[in-house]
């Protein structure tokens, strides 16, 4: 009898991964080879009585992504529910996995607050300003360290040293304790005979040796993933992740069993040949098409940006309308862009679920950041967050908030004369002062930002208020978004997921400990606040369908969809201009670019539009972030990945003219 986990295995490529053994598989899988399907159905060959009969509890899977974990997690339980087994897998991301064995009380520097750490570190070792020129060096330094990519001795035990006064843990830090914890015996029994990681190319060399001590020495290490699909270069992933598993194996004195999976059973041909197009430098296999069914293929050019948003718009709801019960994606290259995209969907059907879903930051607009920050310290306060309040300044407009080198010099020197103890009521002192007494550089703007602080104390914030009308009362827009404010739209949206997320928390607090103090469930659901910050995960889980799920190209990976549509595909939005935290050379940054939209045309098995305008206001493209120059009316180029592959695509049809996906 043909065992379950054959069950509806397609081509010839999935079975190896469900049944072969060895101390280590390397799995280099395409996009819709079925990767997930075949770790699903290896899990149930090592659950099954009829198969390995391990207990659930010797086996770990780690997925990049707290999003990519529940969907695992769910597929994984769906299959356990058809067979008789003994206890469940783990199933994490790599940093809840440290988190939830080291220690989740740690407080997690969150990224705003480490770019104050950083100028911190400058002002207070002028040694260290002296060996790196500037910000950027410095930062770049500390996580070549924190990787494993460099080491920085002096700067790190600099950075320890603020992160002590502090109270503080760097989030990357959590891998690299973990692992010094198995080295030095602390952790014996948080080992594994099954270890199973997705997505290995996107783990940082920390992260890649932690999961190899994770398995036991007799255990078994499965290492999927695909160097075409590695978009993490920023965060210290290595494009050769997936290749520096031999030089690991070979340390260790153990065996590495290749599995390759290039049998591409989810695109249609098109959009296979556009693929392997994109990626002919990649040095691996092009994928094969097993789909016979032609793709749905538009290349649209609209006048302007509003023009795309409101066109596309009219198209996807039209769309839908026609396939109800298909999955409908749509990516963009600025969050903006899905913002107004939004908004048009909703003039024209507001009944239609749209589930915005962004990877970037929800802090990034500067009225979500100081409402952020202000609750944090109204509801849990604590030094980093002190720190991140305190080295801004003031701004109605929403631009220009980040005060000269954070006021890093003022601060310090206010961190010593409050015996680095910053509360409120020292911050209230402050403000008692008169403004232009002398503290250091920066002085001024910190006396205005403690006096800002208090302002908005006593307007927001009563004694006698539940923490739900705190948290109503400080994630209201009004609170924080003037008439001089630019761009609001983004701002609001961010500012409504956070009260969303918070009130949704303080329910489930209030069901499961009805007796808790209110100060105690402010303080719970602003640390959860916290941590979805600094993990960038969705701040609101919608547990229905959506009928349009709207992302930018990197919040796209590990979602398929029927129909997808890619909104501001030119030169001046991707590849864009190298951004600032970007380690490599504009080469190696424009091929990262190259692979992220390979990862964005692959996600569909039947339509593909691919959209842009043709010109934008140079204010507004300042305000997107557009590579555009000139004054006025400037114009855009097609993203040149799309040139790669335009005998594939057809010709580009102009939005008025677009009869929409048919």
């Amino acid at each position: 009898m043909c065992p379950t986990w054959r069950d509806g295995v397609r081509g010839v490529q999935v079975l190896p991964l469900i049944e072969r053994d060895a101390d280590n598989v390397r799995v280099e899988a395409g996009p819709g080879t079925g990767k997930t399907f075949g770790l699903v159905r290896r899990i149930e060959r090592i659950l099954s009585p009829e198969g390995l009969g391990v207990n659930g509890a010797e086996v770990l899977v780690v997925a990049f992504n707290r999003v990519i974990a529940r969907q695992l997690g769910i597929a994984i339980q769906q299959r356990l529910e058809t067979f008789d087994h003994e206890g469940s897998p783990r199933i994490r991301t790599i940093h809840a996995l440290c988190l939830e064995v080291v220690g989740e009380d740690l407080r997690i520097l969150l990224p705003h607050e480490r770019e104050c750490m950083i100028y911190d570190v400058r002002t207070a070792h002028p040694n260290i300003a002296e060996e790196f020129q500037n910000f950027k060096e410095t930062e770049q330094a500390l996580r070549d360290h924190e990787a494993g990519i460099g080491e920085h001795l002096t700067l790190w035990q600099a950075a320890r040293e603020w992160l002590t006064r502090h109270h503080a843990q760097l989030l990357s830090d959590l891998p690299g304790l973990f692992s010094a914890r198995i080295d030095g015996g602390d952790l014996p029994d948080h080992q594994y005979r099954y270890v199973i990681v997705d997505e290995f190319q996107d783990l940082t060399p920390g992260e890649q040796a932690l999961v190899f001590k994770l398995k036991r020495p007799e255990g078994q290490l499965v290492a999927l993933g695909d160097s075409r699909q590695s978009i993490y270069r920023f965060r210290g992933n290595e494009l050769e992740g997936l290749a520096k598993i031999t030089e690991i194996a070979d340390e260790r004195g153990e065996a590495v069993v290749d599995i390759p999976m290039q049998e591409c059973q989810r695109c249609p041909p098109e959009i296979v040949v556009a693929a392997n197009r994109l990626m002919g430098l990649a040095g691996v296999q092009e994928m094969t098409p097993v789909k016979v069914t032609p793709a749905n293929l538009h290349n649209v050019v609209w006048n302007t940006i509003e023009d795309e948003a409101s066109g596309m718009a009219r198209a996807v709801v039209e769309n839908v309308a026609r396939h109800p019960e298909d999955v409908h994606l749509v990516m963009t290259t600025r969050r903006q862009f899905g913002y107004r995209l939004r908004e048009h969907i909703r003039e024209l059907n507001p009944e239609l679920r749209v589930e915005l879903n962004f990877s970037e930051g929800v802090l990034e607009e500067w009225a979500a950041r100081e409402a952020f920050l202000f609750f944090s310290l109204i509801a849990d306060e604590d030094a980093p967050t002190w720190r991140a309040w305190l080295g801004y300044q003031d701004s109605a407009i929403g631009s220009a908030y980040k005060a000269p080198k954070r006021n890093s010099d003022a601060y310090l020197r206010f961190l010593r004369a409050t015996d680095d103890e910053i509360v409120i009521a020292k911050i209230e002192g402050l403000t008692q002062e008169p403004r232009l007494q002398k503290r250091g550089a920066g002085g001024t703007i910190l006396w205005d930002r403690a006096r800002r602080f208090m302002d908005l104390k006593n307007r927001l914030v009563q004694d006698d208020m539940s923490p739900e009308e705190i948290v109503e009362q400080i994630f209201d827009p009004e609170a924080w978004i003037g008439e001089l404010y630019d761009e609001p739209g983004t701002a609001r949206f961010d500012l409504e997921q956070m009260k969303i997320a918070e009130l949704a928390q303080l329910t489930k607090r209030r069901e499961k400990r009805p007796q808790e103090s209110n100060a105690n469930r402010l303080k719970y659901v602003a640390r959860q606040l916290r941590y979805a910050v600094g993990t960038k995960e969705p701040l609101v889980e919608d547990r229905e369908k959506p009928d349009i799920m709207v992302t930018t190209l990197w919040g796209a990976k590990g979602v398929t969809a029927d129909h997808v549509y890619i909104l501001g595909a030119c030169r001046e939005a991707i590849p864009g201009t190298k951004r600032e935290e970007y380690p490599g050379t504009d080469a190696e940054y424009e091929a990262e670019q190259k692979r992220l939209f390979y990862v964005s045309i692959t996600r569909t098995t039947r339509t593909l539009v691919i959209s842009r305008a043709r010109e934008v206001h140079h204010t507004e493209a300042r305000r997107l972030g557009l590579a555009a120059g000139g004054y006025g009316m400037v114009q855009l180029q097609m993203t040149p990945f799309l040139r790669e592959i335009l005998e594939v695509m057809p010709a580009a049809v102009p939005g008025a003219n677009w009869p929409g996906c048919g």
